[in-house]
Parts: structure tokens; sequence; C-alpha cells
């Protein structure tokens, strides 16, 4: 079988052949993941929550509130990339899960870096790529490899719905112009065309444009540059209240804070928007219902609802709703 598809090598192991076009010998029952990083970690974890043995980043307090504590305990194996973070080499030889997986955006050096990593601990390393487009085949490939197909299935019709959704408005709609911001005084800048920008993109026109912007840092600016954009909408996240750092007279003067049109991306159990992985579907969804929603015809909370019920297997309260997007209220 080819593509992504899986053969029997022999009873116990078959091979994959993963997004980066590597054929991978995996085992014929995977019981035990170790992801990546925190992308990877939520990616996995609407289909393989019980098969972790390692996190990436222990889960809060505030987030097991959602997610449950079945994560408690576990050992944490650090990124694989990201800034500040790396992989714990040694922790993850300790653990011996029956295999790594790394989802997202595929590195230039993605094959040989996953083969290195596979060499070096004899532990199979499969990549799983997804952008924005392509993120209900990753969970089809997802499911194709843990034995669960049906409930892929569901995920990935899940985000058809948004994406399918969100491709036909956009046919006609304009998009409007946003800025997106974070850092304690909310001079942390997404700047365009970063992969940070991606979903930003997909919904609105981020003005951001900066020079030398790299493709995975936040870029600083200051309130003259804001000033000068001057867009629609702000949205801040990662940051302190919105309230409290508009409170300086000139965020007052901004075309956005005059007409009440800046909001705080909801942040749990994980931020909407960050990192940015499978939780971009729910900003989509947001988004949508907070600047779009005369052309978006969905019902907004019951979208949300369900991404809560399907990804994270949390049933949300109408309570519970009203408290999470509270900070979408300007």
């Amino acid at each position: 079988m080819t593509g992504t598809g899986l053969c029997h090598a022999e009873e116990e192991t078959r091979i994959f052949t993963d997004s980066a076009g590597r054929q991978v010998e995996v085992p014929a029952q995977i019981r035990s993941i170790i992801p990546s990083g925190n992308m990877a970690q939520m990616f996995l974890w609407p289909l393989a929550s019980d098969r972790l043995a390692s996190v990436a980043q222990p889960l809060t307090k505030e987030q097991e509130i959602y997610l449950g504590d079945s994560t408690e305990g576990l050992p944490e194996t650090g990124n694989l990339y990201m800034t500040g973070s790396q992989l714990n080499i040694e922790e993850v030889a300790s653990v011996k899960p029956d295999i790594i997986i790394d989802f997202g955006e595929a590195k230039e050096t993605i094959a040989e870096d996953l083969d290195n990593l596979q060499n070096l601990l004899g532990i199979p390393c499969v990549f799983i790529g997804g952008g924005l487009e392509s993120s209900a085949d990753s969970y089809r490939m997802l499911g194709e490899l843990l034995g669960m197909e049906e409930e892929a299935g569901e995920l990935a019709a899940y985000i058809e719905t948004v994406t399918d959704t969100v491709q036909e408005v956009f046919k006609t709609a304009d998009k409007k112009e946003c800025v997106v911001l974070n850092g304690t005084d909310g001079l942390g800048c997404v700047a365009s065309g970063t992969y940070f920008d991606e979903i930003w993109a997909y919904m609105m026109k981020n003005a951001a444009q900066t020079d030398g912007a790299q493709m995975y840092a936040a870029t600083t600016i200051d309130l003259e540059q804001l000033a000068n954009w001057d867009p629609e909408y702000l949205f801040f996240y990662n940051s302190q209240d919105p309230e409290e750092i508009i409170e300086e007279s000139v965020w007052k003067e901004l075309t956005a804070v005059k007409n009440g049109n800046y909001y705080e991306v909801p942040g749990l159990p994980y931020s909407f928007v960050s990192p940015p992985t499978v939780n971009r579907y729910l900003a989509a969804v947001w988004i949508a219902g907070i600047v779009y929603p005369d052309e978006f015809e969905w019902d907004t909370e019951e979208m949300i609802k369900e991404y809560y019920r399907l990804f994270y297997h949390y049933d949300l309260s109408d309570r519970e709703y009203e408290e999470i997007i509270s900070g979408a209220e300007s």
C-alpha cells in the first residue's frame, strides 16, 4: 500500500509512510506515544490522550478542569522544535515509548532530524504535517496509524465544516483589517506572513507588515507604529488585561479602541491561537462570530461547544462557555 497507507511487514510491525515521505517501521499496536512538543501534544489529545507516555509540558490546574488529570505524574520531555526548550533525550530513552510523533509545519530538515532521532534512540519517529487546509487529512492519517479511523473521521469532518464554510464566505465577503498583540504591554506583535499569522490571514487582513520578522518569533513594535497601521480590530493574547493596557491615552485614539473593537483571545484550556495547531479552527469560529456575524450562518456557541466535546472530550456548560469567551467582550 502506498501514500499514507499501512502494510504489514510482519505480525508485530508494519510500515507507515509519514508526511515527509519516510517509510517507518512501527508497532502494529501502538500503546505508548511521546509527543515531539506542545503542538504534537494538542494534536494527539483527541485520539490518544490515554496513550501519552509523557507530556511536552505539564497541564496547569486550570487546564485539568477541561482535560482531566490523566497526564498527572507523567514525565516532561520538552520540545523538539521550540526556542528555549529542547527534547529531553535521556527522559525519552528511559520512557521507551512505542513511537514519537511530530506534528505541524514541515521544517526543511524534518526528514533528516527524525532519522537522526530515530537512529539515536532506536524508537520509531514519524511526522504528520498539518496546515490550516490539511489538518483534516492529518487526523485521517493519525487515525489510520492508531487504528481509530472512525473517531478520526469525526474530527476531520468538523475541520472540513470550518474550512469549507470559510472558503465559501470569503468568495464574496471582504476581510476586515486587524493587528494581533501580545506581551505585558501589548506591544508584541504577530507579523504578517509568519506561521503565527496563518489563522489571522485566513480570517482577516493583518496590517502588521514588518521587516525582518522571524517565522516563529514575536516582533516588538511601538505605539507610533500601531497608530500608523490603525486597524479596524485589535486582538490581544498572552497579555495582561486589555482594559489595563489601553488606559494610556495614546491607545484611546486608535480606531479599534474608539469603536470598541478590541478583544482578548480566550485561553482555556489552551489559547485559541497559540501554539498554532488544531486550536486554530476554534479561533476561526470565534473570530467569525465577532467580526462577521452576518456572513457565517453557523451557531457560534454550538460550534465552540462541539469543538470542546470532540477535541477535549468535555461538555461545556452554558456558564463555562460564557466564562471562557468573556475575554472576547471589549
